[in-house]
């Protein structure tokens, strides 16, 4: 996007058609199977999607906000107005996160229009949308974007010669990871309030950037890391539904405890949600860049 517009090649078609096929072929079927999995969830164990479990498992559906399965409310997630207008859909709570990447996926590049276009009247537009998105949004919306910006410092840092060349050494590397872990034990033991999500967000910022310019030789890790990466998407808005509905009807407010049984527990669960998610990416997921070509060749290139 950066070099887009630094080029002049700036194209608004073609970066809805890039990230609107990126979203939805993979949010609309994630909402249908949320609606399967929690009707079935709701009729084995009604009142957990009432919010019964809520205190129990701090997550899922609450007594003041229960699963929410309306026509509208699937219409509000489809277009990305979930914790704006609209909850999340059923149990499926992660979809929070989406509303929040998607108003960034299209302030980002208002902002750099303000900057980058060559004439006042693209730039007089982009000002004015930016300032009309700004009063609209939520503000924690506009605070936590503050955190998704530091992805394009990952971006910048991976084309600096000197970062490029020395940033994903072993020490470089030991020290950022011990980083990011020492942010998240620091902001479980002190109470940081919003602070926390910088706190966080910088540490990992530092760790994924010496990672984005690291060498690894490894064959056999670079095909685990790219197949792992491929389905991270499905697997963010696939996978709670489905536990949910494991442990509303099947462990029924009970907790594991740590230990053997629980450990094998967890990688049971793990399993089957991997392999539940990789599905769901092999039927939709991985045909994202056929679609997206198919859609180019429609809406954007002339016919011949």
């Amino acid at each position: 996007m950066v070099k887009a517009f630094s080029q002049n090649k700036w194209s608004w078609k073609q970066y809805a058609i890039r990230r609107l096929s990126r979203l939805w072929i993979v949010l609309l079927p994630a909402l249908l199977l949320t609606l399967a999995f929690d009707l079935a969830g709701q009729h084995l164990a009604p009142a957990a999607y009432s919010g019964e479990y809520h205190t129990i498992y701090n997550s899922g559906p609450a007594l003041d906000e229960p699963a929410d399965w309306r026509f509208s409310t699937f219409l509000g997630n489809s277009f990305f107005l979930q914790t704006i207008t609209s909850p999340v859909f059923g149990t499926n709570g992660p979809l929070w996160s989406l509303a929040n990447e998607f108003w960034y996926y299209l302030l980002f590049p208002l902002l750099l229009g303000i900057f980058k276009l060559p004439k006042w009247p693209g730039k007089i537009l982009s000002l004015s949308l930016v300032g009309l998105l700004v009063i609209w949004l939520p503000k924690y919306i506009l605070f936590l974007g503050l955190v998704w910006l530091l992805g394009v410092a990952v971006y910048l840092a991976s084309q600096n010669s000197w970062f490029k060349k020395n940033g994903g050494k072993l020490g470089f590397l030991v020290f950022t990871g011990f980083l990011a872990l020492g942010s998240l034990v620091l902001t479980k033991l002190i109470s940081m309030n919003w602070a926390e999500e910088y706190v966080v967000g910088i540490a990992f910022t530092l760790f994924i950037a010496c990672l984005s310019v690291r060498n690894f030789e490894s064959v056999s890790f670079a095909k685990v890391a790219t197949a792992l990466g491929e389905t991270t998407y499905t697997l963010y808005l696939t996978h709670f539904p489905l536990l949910a509905l494991i442990f509303f009807v099947g462990f029924k407010g009970q907790k594991m405890q740590p230990g053997l049984m629980g450990g094998l527990w967890f990688l049971g669960l793990l399993v089957v949600v991997l392999s539940f998610t990789t599905l769901v990416w092999w039927c939709f997921e991985r045909n994202t860049d056929r679609i997206r070509k198919w859609l180019e060749t429609r809406l954007i290139q002339s016919p011949h």
